[in-house]
């Protein structure tokens, strides 16, 4: 069974990669899915063969939910604050919120 990424023993460059992989992820759920996870910490992420997974995902928002963009500041603190306690030099909130929303990002 793939391990949560709370208990997964990465080393700091996979760490570091995890990172970028969740960023991508939060910004093709907005992006593409329309999705706001909602509940988005190192509980609702596996860890298995240098691959992260997102799961719990059926509780997610479309993202015009009135509370989607307040849910998605708080997906980023979440994500933002484990990977910092981890010691990974994240993004600031504001800079990971803006990338998930941003339309013209990549463009």
């Amino acid at each position: 069974a793939a391990p949560r990424l709370r208990d997964a023993s990465l080393t700091e460059a996979k760490m570091r990669q995890a990172y970028v992989d969740c960023v991508k992820h939060m910004r093709t759920m907005y992006q593409k899915c329309k999705l706001v996870h909602g509940d988005l910490s190192e509980y609702n992420m596996l860890y298995f063969r240098s691959t992260l997974y997102i799961i719990d995902v059926s509780q997610s928002v479309e993202h015009d939910h009135p509370n989607s963009l307040e849910f998605l500041r708080r997906d980023a603190a979440n994500v933002n604050d484990y990977f910092k306690r981890n010691g990974v030099r994240t993004m600031t909130v504001r800079e990971l919120f803006d990338f998930v929303v941003d339309e013209a990002v990549g463009s």
